[in-house]
């Protein structure tokens, strides 16, 4: 008759040997897939401020000094609101919620400021904690 025990034995080495790459698997993001999803953000960003944004704005437009004057010092949510909450013109709010954090990061970029190692999240809070310091204006048109 055969034993009970083995499939438990054979699978709790089978378990142990493959613990290392289970849990490196399903533990923390390393840096470079953090910095590759906010790569791929900045170019969802930039696509869909292309096909949506352009309608009505040019990149000249959210570049310029008035708007760095306008949002600088203010924090990336007061930006991914009003974003949010007018526009497209013709329907807003319309967007996700990931899509706007990635027009925001975009815009961030766009003007200046240096590319985060990671997403820019639509959560509240963290937006909150991120602040539009733009550089001065020769240094944002170099980028």
């Amino acid at each position: 008759m055969p034993s009970r025990r083995f499939p438990s034995v054979f699978t709790a080495i089978l378990l142990l040997t493959g613990t290392p790459a289970l849990l490196q698997a399903q533990g923390t993001p390393s840096a470079d897939s953090l910095a590759a999803a906010a790569a791929r953000q900045l170019d969802v960003g930039e696509q869909w401020f292309r096909s949506v944004c352009m309608e009505c704005h040019s990149t000249g437009n959210l570049t310029n000094p008035d708007f760095r004057l306008q949002w600088g010092g203010k924090s990336a949510l007061e930006l991914f609101e009003r974003i949010r909450s007018t526009m497209p013109a013709s329907k807003p709010g319309s967007l996700t919620q990931g899509t706007y954090a990635s027009i925001v990061a975009y815009l961030m970029k766009v003007n200046g400021m240096p590319v985060r190692a990671r997403r820019v999240s639509a959560d509240s809070g963290a937006l909150a904690s991120i602040r539009l310091n733009f550089p001065a204006a020769s240094a944002a048109t170099n980028r």
